[in-house]
């Protein structure tokens, strides 16, 4: 069957539901660029932040921080993916990942591509380097190559622009109505329809995605 593309040549695109302090999403990460390595022909690929943690500002409860060392274990265990099992040692971390998503946006915007590698290196620093997203310092390291200045960074990250941008994302990711990270859409032109949400192989997802690919 012949392939439909579109515009920019390819046959869909494939969305990436997300968080930068979603463990599971650490855990199906390498999976996913393997995803993108084999069908990088014939989809685009976007990263979605979801805001999965975006509510209260109040430091973790010694139970709280044992449930999520306990699931980064099971995420571990499961995924083979790297973890520190702990979180940073800052005295003002606070579990809350707006400004690690906001800084996605602008290097999005300043790069003129979508964040991959920047969001990378933001689950590794903080599942494996156990580094404070929150943090303005650690995120302007974690930014890419801008070409930014700190006080120009700082300035765009509490700019309403970037906030606003933030906050529209995590409005569409809500829209969508799944409840688990991370989550998986294709939307081959008739809008994003759900592949798989939580953690999957790229063993399972290869094969499903070329499956809708050549009978849409």
């Amino acid at each position: 069957m012949r392939s439909h593309r579109n515009a920019e040549g390819y046959e869909g695109k494939l969305l990436f539901m997300t968080d930068p302090i979603c463990s599971w999403c650490w855990g199906t990460l390498p999976e996913f660029m393997t995803v993108k390595e084999a069908l990088g022909e014939r989809l685009s690929f976007e990263l979605k932040c979801a805001g999965l943690q975006i509510g209260s500002m109040k430091p973790l409860t010694p139970s709280h921080t044992n449930d999520l060392v306990k699931l980064w274990r099971n995420v571990a265990e499961t995924t083979g993916q790297e973890f520190a099992f702990t979180l940073p040692a800052d005295k003002n971390f606070i579990y809350h990942s707006e400004l690690a998503c906001r800084t996605l946006q602008i290097a999005r915007r300043e790069l003129g591509r979508e964040p991959w590698q920047e969001f990378h290196d933001m689950q590794r620093a903080f599942y494996v380097d156990a580094q404070n997203l929150g943090d303005l310092d650690v995120l302007y390291q974690l930014s890419g190559d801008t070409g930014l200045t700190q006080d120009q960074f700082e300035d765009a990250i509490q700019s309403e622009q970037v906030t606003h941008q933030t906050r529209k994302e995590f409005d569409w990711c809500r829209v969508q109505g799944t409840q688990a990270l991370p989550t998986l859409f294709l939307d081959v032109g008739e809008g994003p329809k759900l592949v798989c949400g939580g953690y999957a192989t790229a063993d399972f997802l290869i094969p499903e995605i070329s499956s809708r690919l050549t009978t849409h």
